[in-house]
């Protein structure tokens, strides 16, 4: 039985080998990864960012106003008085950074006491965007929570 010699050209062949599997493994890894953005208008939220900024100075006065409870069944939202206009609609945005199929949002009447279910939310960390119109102006809190 004739010794197999291992010279340069099996070298060669082997490392070639080994960079095209390891090649074709990142680019399999790499198209299974999702690729969301923050929102779906990104980009024209990027170009009407002062817009934004002048929201959130005039928002900064509420933000002490509005507290938020978490309990095993429910996340509670208290508003102080002087916000609730029963003519408003608070748009509450329960973002989840990690994940956007996760996202939940709510369209309701503003009231002092404002109950969600925690069961509709994964357990992890989320940005509770609130938004509402009053007096034609825009207003704008952001709170982290974390639900276990």
């Amino acid at each position: 039985m004739k010794k197999f010699k291992f010279n340069w050209g099996h070298g060669i062949l082997i490392f070639m080998t080994v960079f095209v599997l390891l090649s074709i493994i990142f680019i399999i890894f790499s198209l299974n990864q999702s690729q969301d953005l923050v929102s779906d208008d990104y980009y024209d939220q990027g170009a009407s960012y002062s817009k934004q900024i002048e929201i959130n100075k005039r928002s900064e006065n509420y933000r002490d106003s509005i507290t938020i409870n978490q309990n095993n069944l429910s996340i509670d939202i208290k508003l102080c008085q002087s916000l609730i206009n029963l003519e408003d609609t608070l748009f509450v945005y329960f973002y989840r950074p990690s994940d956007k199929k996760s996202d939940v949002k709510y369209k309701i009447q503003m009231t002092e006491n404002i109950s969600f279910p925690s069961t509709n939310l994964k357990s992890g960390r989320y940005m509770v965007k609130m938004k509402w119109n009053h007096l034609e102006n825009i207003y704008n809190i952001e709170k982290e929570i974390t639900i276990n």
